[in-house]
């Protein structure tokens, strides 16, 4: 079984519209967009408040909330972990309706835009241990989802947020430069 399919975090495709400033000749100007990202749902939550319903009398609204986190890692013979530093939060039941998709794990596929990637990631931080133990530690997998952007001299791009402008253009943002060397496993979303 490969290490994705134990990756017990499942990603979730994210959008909210938005505007944004481009450059149009020599003026700038607002125009509407839409601001894609991909992150592991972490987490999920039901509030329920209570507030006056207008009439002197008390009634109960429940919302939904959402954990994400936009990556997850393996250190062997350890459990699956994320950076509680980097958790955010969706909340309201409509927005999270309307404004997410579930993503699933492909076993075989070809061309997708959306992609799980599994590679030794020396940069990632871990938690307190001593020093005998970090002398015994191997090099952690790091779990992301996002845009394949393409791959070229042996390095693939993977982008963790987009924003599609109204007019047709599409810009990337928070990208990783993996070399192939240390991906472990890629994987397609849909």
């Amino acid at each position: 079984m490969s290490e994705l399919e134990n990756n017990p975090f499942n990603p979730v495709e994210l959008w909210d519209n938005t505007m944004i400033t481009v450059q149009d000749g020599d003026e700038k100007k607002l125009v509407d967009a839409k601001h894609f990202h991909v992150r592991y749902l972490v987490g999920e939550s039901t509030d329920k408040k209570f507030v006056d319903d207008g009439s002197n009398k008390v009634e109960s609204m429940e919302d939904r909330t959402l954990y994400l986190v936009p990556s997850i890692h393996k250190q062997r013979g350890d459990p699956f972990h994320y950076d509680a530093t980097t958790v955010h939060s969706m909340t309201g039941k409509e927005r999270i309706t309307n404004k997410t998709k579930h993503l699933s794990r492909l076993e075989f596929c070809d061309g997708h835009e959306l992609v799980e990637v599994s590679y030794e990631s020396p940069g990632v931080e871990c938690c307190p241990m001593t020093k005998e133990e970090a002398i015994d530690k191997q090099v952690p997998l790091q779990f992301i989802a996002g845009y394949f952007l393409g791959r070229k001299d042996g390095l693939v791009k993977i982008a963790l947020a987009k924003t599609m402008i109204d007019e047709g253009d599409t810009i990337y943002e928070n990208i990783h430069i993996i070399p192939d060397a240390v991906i472990r496993e890629m994987s397609c979303l849909e």
